[in-house]
């Protein structure tokens, strides 16, 4: 305690990564929504110490700045240290547990003691701390475990495989790489299992409750405390950030402030509507005035994470759905009709902040991924606006069950457009374009590809629809969400921005 408590507030300034997880602890106080590449479970942690130390969730951690007097943050960097301080008596019941006399296990309860790094790392407001307690219970746990193989079954084998378990849990739940941990555990279940298997005295049913004992307590239990961080994670962070963009829009509609619940409930000619991808990482399809620099050189038509006035289109109904069916039965040149969009109708879609409209050209390929037709925007007072080459097929692919008339929806339906012409469907490709011309935006094509067009790659979402001629709803009244898909949208942005960084 004294290596890692000693004068543990004489610095009075935000520290370190203190900036990072502090602040991230200060938005469960707020309950504001915010995006990490870490799981919650040790920020939930900081979070907590934060409460015990009676701050209010205002101070923002800047890196460098002076805590103010309502923080506590001495408090909070105790707290974190207790988890440096409970590795050195685990460190010595672990080193007892594997039958070292009790001068080595001192050894190693004072190396773990006096380490530089754990001392460092203990005494600010970190995850770290909390990973190593983890860690280190883990290793511990499994030890007991392994101290009970001859004693199968009985109080203490259980006792000691679902504490491991647990342990595992609250690894993987505080950062991804515990996720060592979890495979330290594996090697050793694999070589366990195998050794059993060559044990031919032992009774096949017997051998199989091994394996439904270690799924368990080894699967199952890790895997329910890390879905139940989350679930947790969800329930507090109720407060709208843009930060929650990515997340299925059922899951945005229902947190607290949020800019797109109410909107006008059916989409019709003259709407002006903001399309959100279901590629996770694509962002709204967006374009500006620059243009391709191979291909067709027209201006681009990219996928671009953030609100902005570029990603507004406005949808234009050329033909209703069933009064059509090959290139020659309509003009593009013709007057868009009124009326709501529905399933199969023939649209237009005017990018209003470029004056141009979305076209695609078989004759060129994407400039990153060259399997697909590249999707660009012309100029709606160019000759090329008259070709059939805009008109796009609006094909429902999923719907809200309250959703499910046939007609597109803000938030609740799950869309394809597709060419009429090249017959291809629009799609997010998953690539970046080059960041000297293409600002490492997501790059858009047009999939010919049979069979593969009802991936999240080809899906989009009208996410924001302004039309002041229409009476906005709360669409929330219409939306569901389930845990499950929230949970794997989160862990999939998470490994997105893991590898970006």
């Amino acid at each position: 305690m004294l290596t890692k408590l000693y004068r543990i507030g004489r610095r009075d300034n935000v520290s370190w990564d203190e900036a990072h997880f502090g602040k991230f602890g200060a938005y469960y106080l707020n309950r504001t929504f915010y995006h990490d590449v870490h799981p919650p479970l040790a920020k939930m942690l900081v979070g907590f110490s934060e409460l015990l130390a009676g701050h209010n969730g205002t101070f923002n951690f800047k890196g460098g700045h002076t805590y103010p007097d309502y923080v506590n943050y001495t408090f909070m960097r105790v707290f974190n240290a207790m988890f440096g301080v409970a590795l050195t008596p685990m460190a010595y019941v672990t080193c007892r547990q594997l039958r070292m006399p009790v001068g080595f296990a001192c050894m190693a309860a004072l190396f773990v003691t006096f380490d530089n790094a754990i001392c460092v790392m203990s005494r600010f407001i970190l995850l770290d701390a909390p990973l190593l307690g983890f860690t280190g219970l883990a290793l511990l746990s499994l030890v007991l475990f392994y101290r009970q193989r001859h004693h199968a079954f009985s109080q203490l084998w259980w006792r000691y495989l679902f504490m491991t378990g647990v342990s595992l849990g609250l690894v993987a739940s505080s950062k991804w790489v515990g996720l060592f941990a979890v495979a330290l555990v594996g090697f050793y279940t694999i070589e366990e299992l195998y050794d059993k298997f060559c044990d031919l005295r032992m009774p096949a049913r017997t051998y199989m409750r091994h394996w439904v004992a270690r799924i368990t307590g080894l699967i199952v239990v890790p895997m329910l405390i890390y879905m139940m961080c989350f679930k947790i994670h969800f329930m507090v962070l109720n407060q709208y950030d843009s930060s929650a963009n990515f997340m299925p829009v059922g899951f945005q509609v229902r947190m607290r402030g949020n800019p797109v619940s109410m909107q006008p409930y059916e989409i019709v000619t003259g709407s002006n509507v903001r399309l959100q991808s279901h590629e996770s990482g694509t962002g709204y399809l967006h374009s500006h005035s620059h243009i391709y620099p191979t291909g067709s050189q027209r201006q681009q038509i990219t996928g671009y994470g953030y609100p902005d006035s570029n990603n507004m289109w406005e949808i234009r109904r050329m033909r209703k759905a069933g009064s059509f069916k090959v290139v020659t039965d309509v003009s593009a040149s013709d007057k868009p009709i009124e009326g709501a969009i529905q399933d199969g109708d023939l649209v237009v879609m005017h990018h209003t902040a470029t004056d141009s409209l979305l076209y695609t050209d078989f004759r060129h390929a994407a400039p990153v991924t060259n399997k697909y037709h590249e999707v660009s925007a012309i100029s709606s007072s160019a000759s090329e606006a008259n070709n059939p080459n805009i008109l796009w097929v609006v094909e429902i692919v999923s719907a809200e069950k309250r959703m499910r008339d046939g007609m597109i929806h803000p938030l609740g339906t799950s869309i394809r457009l597709r060419n009429l012409v090249d017959d291809c469907v629009l799609i997010a490709t998953g690539d970046r374009l080059d960041k000297n011309w293409g600002w490492n935006q997501a790059e858009i094509a047009c999939d010919t590809t049979p069979g593969s067009k009802k991936s999240a790659q080809h899906l989009w979402t009208i996410e924001q629809h302004k039309n002041d001629a229409l009476e906005k709803v709360d669409l929330g009244k219409h939306m569901s969400s389930s845990f499950l898909t929230d949970f794997a949208r989160l862990n999939k942005q998470m490994w997105l921005t893991n590898n970006a960084l």
